[in-house]
Order: C-alpha cells, then structure tokens, then sequence
C-alpha cells in the first residue's frame, strides 16, 4: 500500500492541471444561467456541489485517456503514472469507476438535467472518444468535434447550474473556444502520435495546417463573442487573438503552446473578475501540482514556460 506523498499518485491521476478549463467553462456557463434565470451571481452562491460532481467526473475521464494512452505517451515522455506501471491499470480502471459512478448518481440527485447531461459527457469524452470501434481521439475530424462538444456540455452543466433553460445561443463561442485550444494541445504530441499510430488533426493536415485552423476558430470566438456580448469571453479572445496569427508563421511547438497557455489563462483570469476566490484555487493547484512533481519525481511541472 502507498504512503506519504506516493498517496498522492491517485490524486495527480485526474490531471487536476487540466481542470483549469473545465471549471472556467462550467463558471461561464453558470454565470450566463444566472443572468437567465434573474439569480444571484454572486460568487457566494456558486453550487460547489455540482462544480466537485462535475471535478471527479472528468477526473475518471482523464483516468480513461491515460490508460488507452499508454503507448504514445510513453513514447511522447508524459503521464508516466499508468504509462510506466507507478499505478497500475488495474487500480485506474478502479478509480475511474468510482468516480464516474459517484459524479453520475449524484448529478441525478441534483437535477435530471445535470444528470443527463454528465451521461452525454462521460459517453463522449469518456467511452467513444477511447474506445473501439469508435475510438475518435484518433481520428482528427472527430477528434475535433468531441472535444468542441465536451467543452459545450460543460458549458451547459454550469448553465443549468446556474438556473438557464434550453440550449443557449451563448454556447457557440465557448465551443469554438475549446475547438482552437484543442487542436493546438494536439501539436506537441505530434511525434509520439505519429510513432504509435494515432492519427490526430495535425498527423493528418500537418502542424502549419492545424495552427490555420485553430486561428479560424479562434477568430469566430472573436465575432461571435462580440456580436452576443459575452465581454467576459471576447476580452481575452482579443487578447489572444494576436499570438495566433503569428503561431501561423511561427509554427513552432513554443508558439503554439504560448496560444494554448494564454488563451486558458486569460479566460480564467476574466472569470475571476465575477468569482474572485477562483484565483485562489487556480494558484493553489498550480503550486500544489509543482511541488508534488518536483518532490515525487524531481520534474518541473507544470510550467509558465512555452519553450
């Protein structure tokens, strides 16, 4: 049995790091659902219940992705907890299954709809994404629209939270947001893809191709936002906007991945202008995330940098 920090393993074993923009697309959305419903939106109100359903939910997904992964990202030098043995398959599967059964059980108790709508997330981003014969993480069409459409579920989950009826025109630029963001985080994988098979967006159409089209998408979070006057999306859209152009000449993995890093961190940040203590866990999981990296495997993780 694991003590002291290697307890900790099944913790890190969700990718918390990744819950960044879960919980700021969950915020968006529930901010919108309050203006819909005439609610409070202040951040004393936020349903911390559901954001933590919502948590260990796509923890077991994330759970999910290492263990099909295993082989490209051994190739590709990340996510060593299953992909080198440190926890086993057997003890991921476990935990991804409590997790997922807890979230699901208990987005029901809360609310047919959010319960509804964590299925349609765990089936997606969960089952059909990994596994054969869909298996859609390895094919980049698919690819593409599964992780757009997880990020609008998302979106509606904290919609519905926030006490929004129906299907929100407002979806739109937060899909479009998770759209570009994904094909960039494909980018730097592209090697250990290509070496395993796996057949993503930029292993089909190339680096420079993806790099175009996540301005594109990128660009109709600009408009979009603008025309609906989601200020608390467009502001860092526009701020963001720039460093994409540029990653169309510069196709670098250190351009792409200062688009990735600013586009997540400056639509946090915008959210943290209506849910002030958000700050304060985006800062602790960040530290929290370094130290037990750097304690438990003497490896700077995560990182602020881009090179």
């Amino acid at each position: 049995m694991k003590r002291g920090i290697e307890i900790l393993d099944y913790f890190f074993l969700t990718r918390p790091i990744l819950f960044y923009p879960i919980w700021t697309f969950f915020l968006a959305g529930w901010f919108g659902g309050t203006h819909f419903s005439n609610s409070s939106n202040s951040f004393l109100n936020i349903p911390l219940a559901v954001i933590f359903q919502l948590t260990i939910l796509m923890g077991s997904i994330f759970i999910i992705n290492q263990i099909q992964d295993v082989e490209t990202d051994r190739l590709n030098g990340k996510l060593f907890l299953v992909a080198n043995g440190i926890v086993s398959k057997r003890s991921a599967y476990l935990e991804a299954a409590i997790f997922a059964s807890i979230a699901i059980v208990w987005g029901f108790l809360m609310s047919t709809i959010i319960g509804i709508l964590f299925i349609l997330l765990f089936i997606l981003s969960g089952l059909l994404y990994n596994y054969s014969p869909f298996m859609w993480k390895n094919k980049p069409i698919m690819g593409l629209i599964t992780n757009g459409t997880g990020g609008m579920l998302i979106y509606l989950i904290g919609w519905s939270a926030g006490g929004g009826k129906g299907l929100p025109l407002l979806v739109l630029p937060y899909t479009f947001a998770g759209v570009s963001v994904y094909l960039n985080t494909t980018v730097p994988d592209i090697k250990g893809d290509k070496k395993a098979g796996k057949i993503t967006f930029p292993v089909r159409f190339g680096v420079k191709s993806t790099a175009l089209w996540a301005l594109i998408f990128e660009a109709a979070v600009v408009v979009t936002s603008f025309f609906m006057r989601e200020w608390i999306l467009f502001i860092p859209a526009l701020i963001a906007f720039p460093f994409f152009i540029m990653s169309v000449f510069d196709t670098s993995v250190s351009k792409i991945m200062l688009c990735t890093k600013l586009s997540i961190a400056a639509l946090a940040l915008s959210i943290c202008v209506v849910a002030p203590y958000y700050l304060v866990l985006l800062v602790f999981i960040f530290f929290f995330s370094r130290w037990y990296y750097k304690k438990r495997f003497n490896f700077e993780y995560p990182s602020l940098r881009v090179s």
